[in-house]
Parts: structure tokens; sequence; C-alpha cells
């Protein structure tokens, strides 16, 4: 990030004079009355939490927006069963990375299996299952924001779903207790208190987040920090934190990249932490910048990596759609034939299992399920298809010979 913007704590301490209490304080003044300055509505004990747009932030934002170009322009370029395929895949590598931060251990295999197999009761397959189900529903439909503390519970509830918790909300909607946050040596955070502040503080969060006097990015991230610095459960604040920042960011953003947050996140935890650190500092008497500059940096990381993702996703495609042609041009299958092996050849290619349920086949082809089950009845005497899981659901693959043989661009992947 470039210097030329300065957190208030390094203004006061690179000031030598007598007067740098009065001089702080007049820089605080500046920054919180600039035309360009948004009051966010939330106080600290260290001021009330005000966010200004120097020219790095606008900056960084105009190369968030261009990026985001980039990405849904590739995103159009994956239709049918690819970007449905590809969108699952960042949806569970979400969840995945998403429990990793949290100490939860879990496969893409693992997540992917326990949403296919929705009606399998084991406690392993629940609490991964009803979590992924969440993201998923973010990512294929439009969630209605929360609008009431209450609100934020069912979220609670609908994120931690299958968990045992050592210690569940034990006041009306949240904690009633207090509770510290450590980094292993001291204490970093104390959560507010009691209920009612808590409260409080969420109805505050959700009045920023559904501002039209903020700009959405802005208010997304800024609503980030205030849920986690208000902290209103003793369990699950982070998983249901980067749940609430996902559903926000899709406003500003795309789904692909309100999707990708949470690796960066993890492989860049001193980064985010330190944001987190940088606000609460009392020298800089409640100014988000540096927070959301951090968000920004962090974002532009995830969009690089989506992109340099998609552009391979993008060349995969259009090499599997042109040996489809090729497959098309032989003759030795009907049109419908010779659209379920391309929809069956997307899915070994972008999914994270080979095989596809006879209803996204039915509907990748615009055709009843009874018909799809006989032209994939065909396919499968010729030695093209494989049934791989006789019910609930009924699932297709391609037969590795013929993919190796009609599809080389993806049969390796």
């Amino acid at each position: 990030m470039p210097v030329d913007y300065k957190d208030l704590a390094t203004i006061y301490h690179m000031d030598p004079s007598t007067a740098r209490e009065s001089n702080i304080q007049k820089a605080l003044q500046e920054r919180r009355l600039s035309p360009s300055s948004f009051d966010l509505g939330f106080s600290l004990p260290t001021g009330d939490l005000f966010l200004a747009v120097p020219r790095e932030l606008s900056m960084l934002t105009q190369n968030v927006l261009r990026r985001e170009r980039s990405v849904s322009s590739l995103m159009r370029s994956l239709p049918g069963i690819a970007g449905s395929e590809v969108l699952r895949s960042l949806v569970i590598d979400e969840v995945v990375t998403s429990n990793d931060i949290e100490n939860i251990r879990s496969t893409r295999t693992q997540i992917d299996h326990a949403l296919r197999t929705g009606n399998h009761n084991s406690k392993t397959h629940k609490r991964f299952r009803e979590f992924a189900r969440l993201y998923l529903d973010l990512s294929y439909s439009t969630i209605p924001r929360p609008e009431t503390p209450e609100d934020i519970r069912v979220i609670y509830d609908q994120v931690m779903s299958g968990e045992e918790l050592d210690c569940p909300p034990d006041g009306k909607l949240f904690r009633k207790n207090a509770v510290f946050v450590h980094d292993g040596m001291r204490e970093v955070h104390r959560g507010v208190a009691p209920e009612s502040a808590i409260i409080d503080g969420l109805q505050d969060m959700l009045a920023l987040v559904n501002s039209s006097e903020v700009p959405e990015l802005y208010s997304a991230l800024t609503s980030h920090y205030i849920f986690e610095y208000i902290h209103p459960f003793y369990d699950g604040n982070g998983r249901t934190g980067r749940y609430l920042l996902s559903m926000f960011l899709e406003a500003p953003l795309s789904k692909p990249t309100a999707l990708s947050l949470s690796r960066v996140i993890a492989e860049n935890k001193h980064l985010y932490y330190q944001a987190f650190q940088n606000v609460q500092n009392p020298l800089n008497h409640g100014e988000a910048t540096f927070f959301v500059i951090t968000m920004h940096e962090l974002i532009l990381r995830a969009q690089d990596e989506l992109i340099e993702r998609l552009t391979k996703n993008v060349e995969t495609f259009t090499a599997l759609s042109a040996e489809a042609n090729k497959l098309a041009q032989m003759g030795a299958y009907s049109q419908k034939e010779a659209d379920l092996l391309f929809g069956l050849a997307q899915q070994r290619s972008f999914g994270i299992s080979p095989d596809a349920t006879l209803d996204t086949l039915a509907e990748y082809a615009g055709i009843g399920t009874q018909q799809t089950r006989k032209y994939l009845a065909a396919l499968e005497k010729q030695g093209a298809v494989v049934k791989t899981r006789g019910r609930n659901p009924l699932l297709f693959a391609l037969t590795d010979e013929f993919a190796q043989k009609h599809f080389p661009s993806g049969a390796a992947v």
C-alpha cells in the first residue's frame, strides 16, 4: 500500500513537538469532517467509528471494480454445467477454508459427498451439509439480508447446525456474559457486553449495511468489522461473520469474488487480524480506513487468484467445446446424446466428482428425466457412459476410455 496516507497513531508518534496532542486532534477533525468521509453510526471506546476515503483507497476500489469486470466476463464464458460446477467448486473451497480457520478439518470430497447424499444422517455429514447448503443457496439465489438481531441469531443457528457447542448462547438471543479473545499470550479483544449492548450494536451494524448513504462495498466491509468487534456469541463468531461478509459483498461484487475471500484470509491471517487491531488502537480514534484498505488488498488477491483460475477454466471449456463439435459431426450419436456427452465432459472437467445427477443432465439437455434415462441407457450400451450410483440420486459419468479418447482436454482433470 502507498505510504502517503498514514494512520493517526503513526502521525502522533512522528510528531516530536509539545503540541502533538492538539495536532492529532486537528488531524482527526479534518478527517472526520472531510466531505469524502463517512460516519458509520457505531461507537467504540476510542471514538465514533468513521471511514475516510483518501486517494489510496479510491484507487484500490477502482482496481477491485476493474477486476470484477474480468471475473464477470470469464464467468459468462462458462455456460451450462461448467459454470455451475465452477461456482459449486468455489463454494466448497470456501466452506473447507472457513472450517479450517476454525480448526475444523474437512475436505472438498467430504463436503461434496455430504451435499450429494442429503439423506445421510451421520453427524459428520450433517455438520458439513448444513453449512455448505447455506453457501450454495447464497451462490445460486438472492438470499434476503438480515434486518433484525433475531435474523442474525437465525443465521448463526444455521451456520452452527450440527456442531457440538461448548458454550451455546445463554441469553435471550446472544451471550449474556463477557467474552475475551486471546492470542495465546495476552488479551487482544473483549467482546461487547451485556446482551442489551450486543443487540444495540447489531442494530447499528444492520442499519449501516442496509444504508443508502454509504457505498455498498464500504458498508459491507465495515459491517464485518463491527460484527467481529461485538463478538455476539461464545463460539462461531468467525464462521458466522465470514458468511455474513460473503452475503453483504454480493451486492457490490460478483458471487465468485464474494465466495473466494476465506482462502485469502486464511493465507494472510496476520494482516487480517492486524487490521482489526489498527482500528482498536486508541490513538486512531475509531478510524476504520486502514481496515478497509487491508480488506481491499485481500479482495484484490482473491480476484487475481480467481481470474487465473477462471482463465484456465475457459481455456479448458473452449477445448472441450471443440472436441464436442467433432463428436457431433461424426454422426454416431443423436443431437441429444451428443449434448449429454458434452455435459458429462463438463462435469468431469470442472466438478469435484466426475459424475452428474440425472436431474442435472435432464435440465442441461432440456428434456424430461425419462427421456434422459433412455438416452443414457443407450450411451451405456455403447460404452460411453457408466452409471455410478443407482438411486438417491442416480449418478452418471463418462467412462475413462471414452473420455480419454474423445475429450482429452478434460480427461485428466
